[in-house]
């Protein structure tokens, strides 16, 4: 009997966070301490990626502190995410340096060379029971546009078929009895599910639990609130693989999990040496709940005041940037970083008319003219499609120049980012009421 957990899109939580429902690494150590201690010979443990990005304890760290606590927790591989990439290729070279498992990413080409990226290995073994276990990682072919355009572009993701068809036939001339997928993507093409046992999706955020063509297929939600896992058996004698049981679990955080001291003594290395001093800034406090649409609202209102001294007119920031509320009561900078995790760069930029009403189009936050009507706030002025209008928004949509156009000639980096933006209004504020966003 072989176990299977796997966790996906963990985003760097890593601290028990009630409001969330997110336990944090000290609890989920413990956990997997009791998985494994039920089958202590047949328990296998991966993450389908998204790993690192997404909390100031992780983001500092630049994913050091999530790495070695998947080491300590004995991870045995993990997918390669979309935003793995955020820091650059040296970033995620550092922490396969740095982890006790493989990165993989079968279908993650290096443009420049042709070959597969060097820090990702395509597959990978491992043995329980007696028990060979063929491992492939994957990332959905499109993701490339989840990632800043200038990193996405040193990479070429491509369709995960022919590299699954690859993989699994690599791993059974190797003599693999069982071949799982780890698949950074919402879904898997039913085209590759003939050539492994167990599918494990990632990226996005979804409970889900499938079982199509005798491969149950499943996703964990994301930020280690739930757990994906299989029962497998395997007939020796027959060579055959039945699964036993499948299934998510959805309540880690109600499970009355002790923190394990060990893990509790890595964290708190990190914690004190590198984090506590950013982290646990109090900025001010907030007289209600800041909705994902508060807090975007309220980071377009201070770009446009930051960007005003440059001439800009509006202020655009995407939705997706938005990652996380902000609860009632004391804020920290740690809590605006979690919300604003990325490390976009604030752009002042020229564009005419008709591209703003382009850009006015797409799912984003705006300050300064009603995406709507067209019509500026300052001068109540509707946009002229022939006339010429500075904006300032984030690199991550400037340089996706095909979804937003405008005069890249004209392009400013400001060198600012949108979260401290955001801290430095509460700071100036002291509190800060969501109903004014």
């Amino acid at each position: 009997m072989l176990d299977f957990y796997n966790i996906n899109d963990f985003h760097g939580s890593v601290s028990y966070d009630t409001d969330t429902g997110e336990p944090g690494i000290n609890r989920m150590a413990t956990y997997f301490d009791i998985k494994r201690n039920l089958n202590p010979n047949g328990m296998v443990l991966t993450a389908s990626g998204d790993m690192w990005q997404g909390s100031a304890d992780s983001n500092i760290t630049r994913g050091r502190l999530v790495t070695d606590a998947m080491n300590l927790m004995s991870f045995d591989a993990m997918a390669i995410g979309n935003h793995e990439f955020d820091w650059g290729a040296a970033a995620i070279e550092a922490n396969h340096q740095l982890a006790d498992f493989p990165l993989l990413g079968a279908n993650i080409f290096d443009v420049s060379t042709n070959q597969r990226a060097t820090f990702a290995l395509p597959h990978t073994m491992i043995e329980r029971q007696g028990v060979r276990i063929g491992i492939i990682g994957t990332i959905g072919e499109y993701l490339g546009s989840s990632i800043m355009p200038s990193i996405a572009a040193q990479f070429d993701f491509r369709n995960i078929d022919t590299y699954v068809q690859q993989s699994a036939a690599e791993l059974q001339a190797q003599g693999a009895h069982v071949v799982i997928l780890l698949n950074h993507n919402g879904s898997v093409d039913s085209s590759v599910l003939p050539y492994v046992d167990i599918v494990f999706n990632g990226h996005a955020h979804a409970f889900s639990e499938e079982f199509s063509s005798g491969v149950p297929i499943l996703q964990a939600r994301s930020n280690g609130r739930s757990v994906a896992h299989v029962r497998l058996n395997y007939n020796y004698s027959l060579d055959q693989v039945s699964i036993a049981e499948y299934g998510v679990d959805d309540d880690i955080i109600n499970q009355n999990l002790a923190e394990q001291p060990a893990m509790a003594t890595l964290y708190n290395a990190y914690y004190t040496g590198e984090i506590q001093a950013i982290k646990d800034e109090v900025i001010g406090s907030a007289s209600g709940d800041f909705t994902y649409g508060n807090v975007g609202n309220l980071a377009v209102k201070e770009m446009l005041a930051y960007g005003s001294t440059y001439g800009a007119r509006a202020a655009i920031h995407n939705t997706g940037g938005i990652r996380a509320a902000i609860s009632q009561g004391t804020v920290t900078y740690g809590d605006v970083y979690k919300s604003l995790p990325f490390d976009n760069d604030l752009i002042v930029l020229e564009l005419t008319g008709t591209q703003l009403k382009t850009w006015l189009s797409r799912g984003i936050y705006v300050a300064g003219v009603n995406k709507s009507t067209y019509v500026f706030s300052d001068t109540g002025t509707a946009i002229v499609n022939s006339a010429v209008y500075k904006i300032i928004t984030i690199s991550y949509l400037s340089e996706n120049t095909s979804s937003y156009p405008h005069d890249v000639t004209s392009e400013y980096n400001t060198y600012a980012y949108a979260r401290d933006l955001v801290a430095a209004k509460w700071r100036t504020a002291g509190t800060l009421n969501p109903a004014n966003y």
